[in-house]
Formats: C-alpha cells, structure tokens, sequence
C-alpha cells in the first residue's frame, strides 16, 4: 500500500513508467521482479486487482489515468469503478494515451440506510470508499481534480478487517472476475493477487519478499501447473519446500492453503507425450508430502485442485482456463474450504 496525493494506492509499488508522465501501480517491486524468469519480470508489471482508493464528497470527480497494452490481442484495458463492493462505472483505456475520466458518485447509494450497504456474508468496503480497480493490462495513475473538495484514503474501518494472499499461475492472475476476486468478495476479504500468468516458477526471490509482507491474514498458494514442463521434480521440491519453510517460520499461526495443480490438457492430453504421463501426479505428490511436513508446525491446510475445480466443463476451450462460470463455482468452492479458518 502506498499513499500518493492523498489517495491510497492497493499495490505494492508506484513504478515511473517511460514515455508517459504518470505512475504504473505494480504488484511487486522493480527490485524483486527483475530477479524473475524473463516472462515473471513481464507479467509483474499487469496490475490485475490493483487499485485506487479514495473517500470524498465531491460532486465531480476528474481523474486521470493511462495504460500499458495488456496481453493476448487486447487493444484496450479495462477498469472498474466500485463504490465499496458495488461496481458502478466501467470504462476502457487506450494503451499509450492519457484519458480524463469524469464521473460523479452513485445518486441512490446516498438514499439507502447503511445497514443495507455492508451486509451479507463478509462486510467489505463502505460504500464511501471509491475504489478504480485495474482488470488487466497496466494501470497507470497521472492526477485526480475534485474541484476544491477534500479528499482523503479509506480508513481502516471503512476496509475489509481482513486480506486474502494469493499466488499462482495464470488461473490465479485471472481477472476481476477470476476465482480469488470472487472468493474475497463473498469472504468480506480484500486481495493481493500475485498470480503471475504463465510464470509462476517458486522463485527464491520472489517468496523472499511474499513472506516478509505482514499484510496479510490468510495465503492461498496455487503451485505446479507453470512448473510441470519447467523445473525438474527436484527442483520443484526444493523451491516449494524453501516457500513453506520461509512462510512457516515467519507466519505460524495464520492460515495458509496448498492447492494441488487443477485439471487441465496439461494433465489429461495423455496421448501427446506418454513419456511425461504421470509427471502431474509426482507434482501433485511431492506438495502432499510436503504439507506433511510442515502442517504439525503451522495453520497449513491442503485443498485438492480436483475438489475446488471439480467439474471439467468449468474449463473453456483450451482446456486449461476456467470460464467466467467456472471461476465463479471454483470461487464458491473455495469459500467454503476457507470458512472454517477465518
């Protein structure tokens, strides 16, 4: 988190971007990322899930903002404006090109008793709180004008009491409608999404810094899938084992969830490559005993993917990414693996 202009910043960094004047809100720091595999150090700069946070009671609000092309023939990024959890306003930058965005707070949230507001299964934000939430691409930040009015970042109470961690590969990265968003939401719980699409190799670097961060009361680690065809078992051995070990020791008593690898054409395509049939099970194996290891020493739990993506038709047509139904249900099934320990 980081405090600019009065605004609250839900990014690990604010990143000076070349040839715009403004600021990139990253989720992991330059410092951490250009340790990274070469595509880590690319995808470290999507600021999926990250945002900007703001009360005031101006009438009009101009802000303005920029973005980095995102990923996949995607010309354009978008953005989201919520009001607490409500998700009022969206809109769509054009990467490389400054955009003034005007826009003016939710008429009917001011009309409704605020016991109606912050009620359901987990209580959010307040509905004061407004929030520009980047869904992909980078988010850039160049200035905001609220004619006058004061403005100020969300206090502690005017936030969820808690924060949900998140690492993994592309599934984990997903979007704002992508399982951990939608887990959060349905928890009451705010996210840090460290998914790195394509990339998530258990780097020693990179767990260095996820395990020093003490802003966090839960972490759910989606480990494997990235790895199959990169790392040896070994070698996914010793990194999974350093990632547990530096967590453990540093947050022994707050919950943290090993997910084994979700079905997928990397799993199931058995006729392709019959030399590597079984090589999803070793993985899948070597994070069971490892849980072992370390569950009598910590609040770690094991959650099998099969049972959080536990129906095939959930995937689309790659056979390899959920849908946006399917991240929804995985969400679902997520929360109630999660309940107990909150």
């Amino acid at each position: 988190m980081t405090i600019k202009d009065n605004l609250e910043f839900h990014a690990a960094e604010l990143r000076k971007t070349p040839g715009i004047d403004g600021w990139l809100l990253a989720r992991i720091p330059a410092e951490t990322a250009n340790q990274l595999n070469e595509r880590g150090r690319f995808v470290s700069v999507n600021s999926v899930t990250s945002e900007i946070r703001f009360v005031t009671d101006a009438a009009n609000i101009r802000l303005t903002l920029s973005s980095l092309k995102p990923e996949f023939g995607l010309d354009q990024q978008e953005i989201r404006i919520f009001y607490g959890d409500f998700n009022y306003q969206s809109y769509w930058l054009k990467p490389g090109e400054i955009t003034t965005l005007m826009f003016s707070p939710p008429a009917n949230l001011k009309n409704i008793r605020s016991e109606y507001l912050r009620r359901g299964p987990g209580i959010g934000f307040s509905p004061d709180v407004c929030r520009v939430v980047s869904n992909s691409g980078g988010l850039i930040y160049c200035g905001i004008e609220t004619f006058g009015h004061e403005i100020r970042p969300p206090k502690e109470e005017e936030k969820p009491a808690k924060t949900c961690l998140f690492y993994g590969s592309s599934i984990t990265n997903s979007t704002l409608d992508g399982y951990p968003s939608f887990t959060c939401h349905r928890l009451g719980l705010d996210c840090v999404n460290i998914g790195l699409s394509g990339a998530c190799q258990v780097e020693k670097p990179l767990t260095d810094w996820m395990a020093t961060r003490d802003d966090w009361d839960i972490a759910v680690f989606e480990l494997g899938i990235n790895a199959l065809f990169s790392l040896t078992p070994e070698e996914f051995r010793d990194r999974v084992d350093y990632l547990l070990d530096a967590f453990t020791k540093r947050h022994p008593e707050k919950p943290m969830v090993l997910i084994t690898i979700y079905p997928s054409y990397q799993r199931s395509a058995r006729n392709i490559n019959p030399i590597e049939d079984d090589r999803d099970t070793v993985f899948c194996n070597i994070l069971r005993e490892l849980y072992a290891k370390y569950r009598d020493c910590a609040n770690l739990h094991l959650v099998e993917g099969e049972d959080i993506m536990n129906d095939t038709n959930l995937l689309g047509g790659d056979y390899l990414h959920p849908k946006p139904f399917g991240h929804a249900i995985m969400g679902m099934n997520l929360v109630e693996r999660l309940k107990p320990l909150l």
